[in-house]
């Protein structure tokens, strides 16, 4: 396993930097899209209130989103969303990994193969938001947008997975029940060549937003149960913070185990510092290198 080091003011040496400066997602379609601006702009005012258009050219067009407002030293400038007709190739390896990892989108990969077209959905400005309130703009901009553009799948390139759109437009901002983390967060699974019963699996998307990802290695374990335990504590970790940054010990299968973690340099792309839960001596792999 590769470990970081830690100098001497407690800061981490050569850390990989997965945050990302302009959050997005690919919506892929079959027919090119048409977008009214002026249906757009009034179902965007639903949902993430005060907008206005800052920019237009021929493929794309910008809002400006004035409740979130960022101060910079000669300026006070609104976070913005640019909505962009892409002419990208249905093979690009964004799209791939993402369907390698899609689960609950198996059943629906013939859809994405007819689709010629992609619009991306970015925001910029959005670096100095508190990172709950940016993925609470993202998510309600991008729901707006889904409402009014047709598309056979919604690629979380970030985190790495496909959402069909009906699912999508069924976790609304406006419930009780929303998860502000649907697509944002995914986990992996990785199969150990060779070894049946051994597993890598990860949680994508937190370190993007500058927290901390977790991953477990282990065998004979059921994955189902871990996914559970990697998307709670991903959970918990987005509630927390860094309040959580230093946690030594988390619940594992059965309320009476101690599951010790650290922080290390996580074993699958991309390269960047997890959470890494050691399940015990019992279940833990001998072979803690680089696997993937």
């Amino acid at each position: 396993m590769n470990k970081f080091e830690v100098n001497d003011e407690g800061k981490l040496e050569d850390e990989p930097d997965t945050f990302v400066a302009m959050y997005g997602v690919e919506l892929w379609m079959e027919e090119q899209p048409i977008i009214l601006e002026d249906n757009l702009l009034k179902n965007l005012k639903k949902y993430c209130g005060k907008i206005e258009i800052i920019s237009k050219q021929e493929t794309s067009i910008t809002f400006g989103f004035l409740e979130y407002i960022m101060e910079y030293k000669n300026a006070s400038l609104p976070v913005a969303i640019t909505i962009s007709l892409c002419d990208e190739d249905l093979q690009n390896e964004k799209l791939k990994r993402s369907l390698e990892q899609s689960w609950n989108y198996d059943n629906k990969k013939e859809l994405i193969a007819k689709c010629k077209y992609n619009v991306l959905v970015t925001d910029t400005m959005a670096v100095g938001l508190d990172y709950a309130k940016r993925i609470e703009l993202f998510q309600k901009a991008l729901y707006s947008i889904v409402e009014l553009i047709q598309c056979e799948g919604i690629n979380y390139y970030i985190s790495e997975q496909v959402i069909s759109r009906e699912d999508y437009l069924k976790n609304n901002p406006l419930d009780d029940d929303y998860d502000p983390l649907f697509g944002i967060l995914n986990v992996r699974l990785f199969n150990i060549e060779g070894n049946e019963k051994e597993y890598l699996m990860d949680t994508l998307g937190l370190s993007a937003i500058g927290l901390y990802d977790l991953q477990c290695h282990f065998k004979n374990l059921d994955p189902n149960e871990i996914a559970n335990i990697l998307y709670s504590y991903g959970y918990y970790i987005f509630d927390k913070g860094d309040a959580v940054a230093d946690i030594k010990i988390i619940q594992g299968i059965s309320e009476n185990d101690e599951w010790e973690c650290q922080h290390e340099i996580s074993i699958a792309e991309p390269r960047r510092v997890v959470l890494d839960i050691n399940p015990g001596e019992e279940f833990s792999t001998e072979n803690r290198e680089q696997i993937i």
